[in-house]
């Protein structure tokens, strides 16, 4: 295990580290379509793996890149996929 696995951050770091309400950090543990890490209970304490959340980050982060490259793609009316041979 790596030093990040042992680093936890609780709902209130997170919606620090996020520039969110500790609100919406509860929402994003509720959709399960959003992927958020999951909470792991440490003696009643809510917490997430740093480590899981800039995994999470990294997906995100990739997602957002081939989201912006299809819609650069489709305003200058190039198709947004390859044609099949």
């Amino acid at each position: 295990m790596s030093q990040t696995d042992t680093v936890f951050l609780t709902r209130r770091q997170q919606a620090s580290r996020y520039q969110r309400s500790v609100r919406t950090i509860e929402r994003w543990g509720d959709d399960p379509d959003l992927g958020y890490p999951p909470e792991i209970d440490i003696n009643g304490h809510r917490l997430r793996r740093k480590s899981d959340l800039e995994r999470w980050e990294r997906e995100r982060a990739a997602v957002a890149a081939a989201n912006r490259t299809i819609l650069r793609k489709h305003r200058s009316g190039q198709p947004a996929v390859a044609p099949s041979a």
